[in-house]
């Protein structure tokens, strides 16, 4: 952490001459989201959609490149956007999430409610996606798309994966709430940064009394797993986990050779099952699962997934920008 801290110096100390902010078209909101990008061979056409969804959604959106823009693509942007801002990699997403929060503050814009989004995401989905709306009705003071649970000396510690957050009034008018990013170091090792500031800004903030919530929580996913009495959905379950995870195929390949059924398979793996040990990481799993429980967004780089979604038809439907890049 030492060295983050060194390099956050560094870093802000360069500002001014390392940065780029163009103003744009859009003007400002209430309710503001900054989705970080790092954009290569151009601004993908979900980006716009994601981008236009905030709009329609009444938000003011900030885009914040963690790489140089073409001009053509700055253009592109600024006519959607209030900001655009260009700024070295530093601090991955984390980097990219403080620089637009300073940015937005220093020049007196304080948002009623900020969403913070980086580019790893197919979001939304469908046109007509809800989320948004259920993400602003939520009382939480953090909200996300999926609340994570990692065990630690015997303990569950719950935080919110740090790829879409929403922060409620309460939060973002609050001097914790500056504090955190403006002391946050920038990190560049990517263990790191998930273990200290994607799950540590959840710990951190639950700390001083604010509240942790979802679309989709943890314990949701295994309820849902040890209550699924479909056998042939519980099949193409295992199959794809077998295909995704290694370490999870060497619990449930040995039972799938020995020709026991779905449901005899999922209840002798019952207890792997609650320890997060299988099924581990919800986002991750089958679309059809991952659909079912709400997920309103798919990880754009896991191609195992979104092949077996296309395969099966499940993107009847979507958002014509994401059915696209599905396909290519």
């Amino acid at each position: 952490m030492f060295l983050g801290s060194v390099r956050r110096r560094d870093y802000d100390s360069g500002r001014p001459h390392s940065v780029r902010i163009t103003l744009g078209k859009q003007p400002i909101a209430d309710d503001v989201a900054i989705l970080v990008i790092f954009p290569r061979g151009g601004i993908a056409g979900s980006t716009l959609a994601t981008l236009a969804h905030f709009a329609r959604n009444g938000m003011a959106c900030v885009v914040v490149s963690n790489a140089p823009l073409r001009e053509e693509d700055r253009e592109t942007l600024g006519a959607v956007t209030h900001l655009v801002i260009e700024r070295p990699n530093a601090g991955y997403d984390f980097g990219g999430f403080r620089e637009g929060i300073l940015t937005l503050f220093e020049r007196g814009v304080k948002p009623r409610m900020l969403f913070l989004m980086n580019d790893s995401l197919w979001f939304p989905l469908r046109p007509d996606c809800d989320a948004l709306a259920r993400c602003r009705e939520a009382t939480e003071d953090i909200f996300g798309f999926h609340l994570n649970g990692v065990a630690r000396w015997g303990l569950r510690r719950d935080y919110v994966q740090s790829y879409f957050l929403r922060f409620s009034p309460r939060l973002v008018a609050s001097a914790d709430f500056l504090a955190f990013w403006r002391d946050m170091p920038l990190i560049d090792n990517k263990h790191l940064v998930v273990r200290r500031l994607e799950r540590g800004l959840s710990r951190h903030f639950a700390r001083r009394g604010y509240t942790l919530g979802a679309l989709v929580h943890w314990r949701d996913v295994i309820d849902r797993l040890l209550a699924l009495d479909d056998p042939d959905k519980l099949a193409r379950l295992f199959a794809y986990q077998c295909r995704l995870n290694p370490k999870e195929a060497a619990m449930l390949q040995p039972l799938l050779d020995k020709g026991w059924s779905p449901l005899r398979i999922r209840d002798a793996l019952a207890g792997p099952i609650r320890a997060k040990r299988l099924f581990a990481s919800f986002p991750m799993m089958h679309p059809e699962f991952v659909l079912e429980l709400g997920m309103p967004a798919l990880k754009r780089k896991l191609t195992i997934q979104y092949r077996e979604l296309v395969r099966l038809g499940l993107d009847e439907g979507f958002e014509p920008a994401v059915r696209a890049e599905m396909r290519l």
